[in-house]
């Protein structure tokens, strides 16, 4: 009778977890029965594996075990080493998410050519990859392989790029927000010539073309021109041919370059310094992404933060969601300022040394 009254307790949930069910001595009052027959119904129960004890706090019931959910692999597919570039913090958020629920995130680096890239996403695509997130290099995607995913029913994000396909996922952050806040620093500080820099045209990459527009209507809107000019690092005389750029820009009248992010911005600052250009006073110098860069050596250049925490776990979340469904998700971004930028200052020649050193290095 014992046995059969505590085990109803404990179908009907009338219990708690934390807190012992009975112990010898609760049993023996309820029931006014001897401490051996109350020891012997809980070694009963015990058998059934519904009790357990602890010594001096009594009988607890047992928690169930659950079925744990199977591993599911999502692969990260990008052109950049995770090492680099705020694009290994997202990593970070979104691996701590998976880890913590028993789930695996795998990274590949896309190829550079097309059918290359098609051939790393079928071959996980036949690895029964649960989810893809992709990092497209250009403007143009691979949307006919993507689409064998989103037809499967796996979740497919495309990050920061907006696409309109229906199929897939676009998490973004705010990069014309971003430009525009930049423009907006600069202005305010009185700032009316200003160069936009980039490795990459604005119809190249999305995040370029995003925060270059954003910088475009900050100061068409105040009644200033725009400008942009295209550093081709790759080339055999990169440095060289972006310290002529900078010259250029310093002989021009411009006191402010927008950099793309801020391993050009960092860039730029050394070209500063080689030149006898100094930063802020002859110079103002942003980036955009707040990494490494930023703060590197004596730069301390004022960027755009991402919040690339965000990022990471928004990416986590939409591919473990129970009813996933396609949606476009957009992270605010937040102006940080350093003392790369200041008021506009009365414009000073570059001194001459500087400049023939320049020259001679085209």
């Amino acid at each position: 009778m014992i046995v059969d009254d505590i085990q109803q307790q404990i179908t009907s949930g009338n219990f708690d977890y934390d807190n012992p069910i009975c112990t010898e001595k609760s049993i023996c009052e309820k029931y006014n029965t001897s401490r051996i027959t109350a020891k012997h119904a809980i070694n009963k129960l015990e058998e059934r594996g519904l009790l357990y004890r602890k010594r001096g706090s009594g009988s607890f019931v047992v928690r169930p075990v659950l079925q744990a959910a199977p591993t599911q692999i999502f692969a990260l597919v990008t052109p950049f080493s995770t090492t680099q570039g705020g694009v290994f913090r997202a990593v970070e958020s979104a691996s701590k998410i998976f880890t913590k629920m028993g789930h695996q995130l795998t990274i590949h680096i896309s190829q550079a050519d097309t059918k290359g890239n098609i051939e790393l996403l079928e071959s996980l695509y036949n690895q029964n990859i649960n989810g893809i997130v992709y990092y497209p290099l250009s403007a143009s995607l691979p949307v006919e392989t993507l689409n064998t995913f989103a037809k499967d029913g796996r979740p497919v994000i495309i990050l920061d790029k907006e696409t309109s396909h229906p199929g897939f996922s676009n998490i973004i952050c705010d990069n014309y927000r971003g430009g525009h806040l930049l423009a907006e620093h600069l202005i305010s500080y009185g700032h009316t010539k200003t160069c936009y820099l980039s490795r990459f045209m604005p119809d190249q990459i999305s995040s370029v073309s995003g925060r270059y527009d954003g910088y475009k209507t900050c100061l068409e809107a105040a009644g200033l021109e725009p400008r942009f000019m295209h550093w081709e690092s790759d080339s055999p005389t990169g440095y060289y041919m972006l310290q002529h750029l900078v010259n250029t820009l310093r002989l021009d009248g411009v006191t402010a370059i927008l950099c793309e992010n801020d391993e050009v911005a960092f860039n730029v600052h050394m070209c500063c310094l080689s030149l006898g250009i100094h930063v802020p006073k002859d110079m103002n110098i942003t980036g955009f992404d707040n990494i490494e860069w930023a703060t590197t050596g004596s730069a301390q250049i004022t960027t755009v933060d991402q919040n690339f925490d965000v990022i990471g776990e928004t990416i986590a979340k939409t591919l473990l969601e129970e009813n996933y469904k396609p949606r476009n998700h957009t992270t605010p971004v937040q102006l940080v300022p350093r003392t790369s930028t200041n008021a506009v200052a009365k414009q000073t020649a570059i001194p001459s040394l500087s400049l023939q050193y320049a020259l001679a290095s085209q």
